[in-house]
């Protein structure tokens, strides 16, 4: 056991070095990848060693370079060899004493303009003494002026000599600041060379050996602007020569300053750069193949033992699926902005890195760990159906369903909300765009507070006291109290709810009123049928008990046996009557459905009561029509019918009564009323004289089972028709109808 508990840990701990590995080849990978477009616009910028490609930082310095080289040696070609007198000429010094006569013109303008206007504003207003004052002042100022000396020719070539010296200089200056920078221009026409190679070399050698960049002129064809600009002036001028720019890193000047040229500073970052990159490409691809090998070898000799526990996995699951796969979304869309802002290799190892290298490796571990649920989505297409089913998404969307049965209070909602939200956005917009001190945001709000106070709040609140009292009502009902009525106020959902409530708390009282009816009959039944049995089997017993007495004679022998018989008949009879209302209520009585004479089938039940009929008292009234009446009947099931109904007549109706049975034919049924007048008070509910061994005679002194209206019943219905009874007084009436 702890052999296993080792390996396991084992194998967890290499796992999360893995992913460790993982983390750091990622991290490596990324700035591999912002590091080489660096780099490759680096290149194509600063480190092209194409000269008609080359960049910014070549064009701007060359461009400034090269002006100054070209002012140098077109401008002031041997001007450190001119006297004065040849650094400037006559035309130049005259042009430049116009402008200084035309200056001293220009001045007195002014004057004379400024003072113009203020003499005419205060002759206008009649002040003389103003514009005494006036005068005065601009004829002084213009005599101080006309007193300066005026500046001669002389002083017009001398400001020019100077200027001139003082921009040769600065040139010099320049070239001699750029130590890292060489340039040999040779005229093709008289071999005059410049440049600033003290001994000039032999270039070619040079520039393999001392050169970062270099470039000769005239190119051809070229697509970059500038580099066509030199070339061109190079050709026109028929010149060739080199432009060379040293590969060292700091240049000295005499001014004790160390002078960095922007095209070394590019290069020695480029090569820093680079040197730092392939290391991470070297980092990024040995960790990840480090990681792989460990996590997918834990994970094939492992499997599920490294991960967490049962509980943090049924916690997971319980996600919702869409929420589950949002956090994938977004989750990886934040890690990977997270490495990006990181500058992990440029900074000094510290704790924010092990920090940095913890919260990605959580990442990788929750990619890997997701990786198994899809893998499992794509084989159990049923645990799919099943996730989705527990999704937000489906759940919001059977809410909506569901919230749309009833489509009137979904939009009473919808509307109540977007009244809400218009309502706070208009008070919010015109609290803001209104300046405080306005009286509208103040009127604003004192209508949203009406509106909201005042409608909403009671509209909610009224349809808050119905909700109360139909949960009231629904307690008092489930605690036994079906007589409580739930108010039913309004025509709103609500008021319909609790109209319904009330008719299913009615019809439950009737289920329950049926149901103790139901058991009071049944209670009775186990009376009746317990009382209709146990007579006849007494007598029997009894006289069986006699009848095994010597003493008895032949005639009182022959009494008994047949009261005997008579009642054996009748226990018979009974047994046979629940045999019928078992098979009718089970719905195994077959029916012989056939074309049968309705008027012949009553008449031969007349014939079988033939005899009891005249010995009775009862006189009977038949009336049926003069043709025959066919129905498709179970003639022997009707004739049972008819033995029943007949038999009743005979044993519960009033002696010396008339007894009417009539045949009434329609076009779609047939009807048989029969009517007699009962011989006992018929105080029971009609529903109840259908019931088994129910009886219009409590006493029970008659016989028979009390199966009889019963089973007339149920046969009548199993042909599909009806019999029902009515009661008026002492008129007992029954009435049978059959379907044509």
């Amino acid at each position: 056991m702890d052999t296993k508990s080792k390996n396991k840990y084992f194998y967890i701990v290499a796992f999360i070095i893995g992913a460790y590995m993982l983390s750091f080849s990622s991290i490596a990978t990324l700035e591999f990848i912002e590091d080489r477009d660096c780099i490759n616009k680096s290149y194509n910028e600063y480190i092209a060693k194409d000269p008609k490609q080359k960049g910014k930082i070549f064009q701007e310095e060359l461009n400034e370079y090269f002006n100054n080289v070209k002012t140098l040696i077109t401008t002031f070609k041997g001007y450190s060899q001119k006297s004065n007198e040849d650094k400037v000429g006559q035309y130049e010094a005259e042009v430049l004493k116009l402008n200084y006569d035309a200056e001293s013109h220009r001045n007195e303008q002014k004057i004379e303009e400024q003072y113009k206007n203020e003499i005419d504003a205060a002759e206008k207003q009649g002040d003389k003494v103003r514009v005494s004052k006036l005068t005065e002042e601009k004829i002084k100022k213009l005599e101080e002026l006309r007193k300066e000396k005026p500046k001669t020719l002389e002083d017009a070539k001398n400001e020019i000599i100077a200027k001139k010296d003082n921009k040769y200089a600065e040139l010099n200056e320049y070239i001699k600041s750029r130590t890292n920078i060489k340039y040999y221009i040779k005229d093709i026409e008289n071999n005059d060379q410049y440049t600033n190679f003290e001994v000039v070399p032999n270039i070619e050698e040079y520039i393999k050996d001392k050169a970062l960049y270099s470039v000769k002129l005239p190119l051809g064809a070229t697509n970059d602007a500038l580099m066509t600009y030199v070339s061109n002036w190079f050709f026109l001028n028929k010149l060739e020569g080199y432009f060379i720019i040293e590969n060292q890193q700091l240049t000295y000047n005499e001014g004790h300053s160390w002078i960095y040229s922007s095209i070394q500073v590019k290069h020695d970052e480029y090569v820093s750069l680079r040197e730092k990159t392939i290391k991470k490409g070297i980092y990024s691809i040995f960790t990840l193949a480090l990681g792989l090998f460990l996590v997918l070898c834990v994970l094939k000799n492992k499997g599920q033992d490294i991960w967490c526990s049962k509980k943090i996995k049924n916690a997971y699951k319980k996600i919702p699926l869409d929420l589950r796969i949002c956090i994938l979304i977004i989750y990886p869309l934040y890690m990977f902005s997270y490495i990006q802002e990181m500058d992990f290799f440029n900074q000094p190892f510290n704790v924010e890195h092990i920090f940095d290298l913890t919260a990605i490796t959580i990442f990788i571990i929750y990619l890997i760990f997701n990786m198994k649920y899809i893998l499992k989505f794509i084989k159990d297409k049923q645990e799919v159906e099943t996730q989705c089913k527990e999704s937000i998404i489906y759940k919001l969307s059977m809410l909506i369903k569901e919230s749309l049965m009833i489509k009137s209070i979904m939009f009473k909602v919808s509307i109540i909300c977007v009244l809400i939200a218009l309502g706070g956005a208009f008070a919010a917009i015109v609290i803001i765009r209104v300046p405080v001190r306005s009286f509208l945001p103040f009127v604003v709000l004192l209508v949203c507070v009406f509106l909201y106070g005042v409608l909403v709040l009671q509209y909610v609140l009224r349809k808050i006291i119905l909700f109360n009292k139909i949960i009231k009502g629904t307690e008092e009902i489930a605690s036994g109290n079906l007589n409580y009525v739930i108010e039913e106020k309004g025509h709103g959902n609500l008021s319909k709810l609790a109209h319904n409530i009330n008719n299913m708390k009615e019809g439950f009282k009737k289920s329950v009123d049926n149901e103790m009816k139901s058991e009071r009959l049944k209670s009775e039944l186990i009376t009746n049928v317990s009382h209709d049995l146990k007579t006849p089997l007494t007598s029997i017993i009894n006289y069986v008990n006699l009848l095994k007495k010597q003493d008895i004679s032949e005639e009182e022998r022959s009494a008994y046996i047949e009261v005997v018989d008579r009642k054996s008949q009748r226990l018979k009879v009974l047994i046979e009557d629940l045999f019928d209302v078992s098979k009718i209520s089970s719905g195994a009585v077959e029916l012989n459905i056939e074309r049968v004479d309705v008027t012949a089938l009553l008449k031969q039940a007349m014939g079988e009561f033939d005899e009891k009929i005249k010995k009775s008292s009862l006189t009977f009234k038949v009336n049926t029509p003069k043709d025959n009446v066919y129905v498709n009947l179970d003639g022997k099931k009707t004739w049972r019918v008819f033995e029943n109904l007949i038999s009743n007549i005979l044993k519960y109706s009033q002696p010396s009564t008339r007894v009417y049975i009539d045949l009434i034919e329609k076009e779609s049924k047939v009807i048989i009323i029969m009517k007699n007048i009962s011989a006992y008070e018929m105080e029971f509910d009609v529903s109840e004289i259908f019931e088994r061994f129910k009886r219009g005679d409590k006493s029970r002194s008659t016989e028979g089972s009390g199966l009889g209206l019963a089973i007339a019943k149920s046969i009548v219905e199993l042909q599909g028709g009806e019999l029902n009874i009515d009661i008026d007084g002492d008129l007992f009436k029954v009435s049978t109808e059959f379907n044509k």
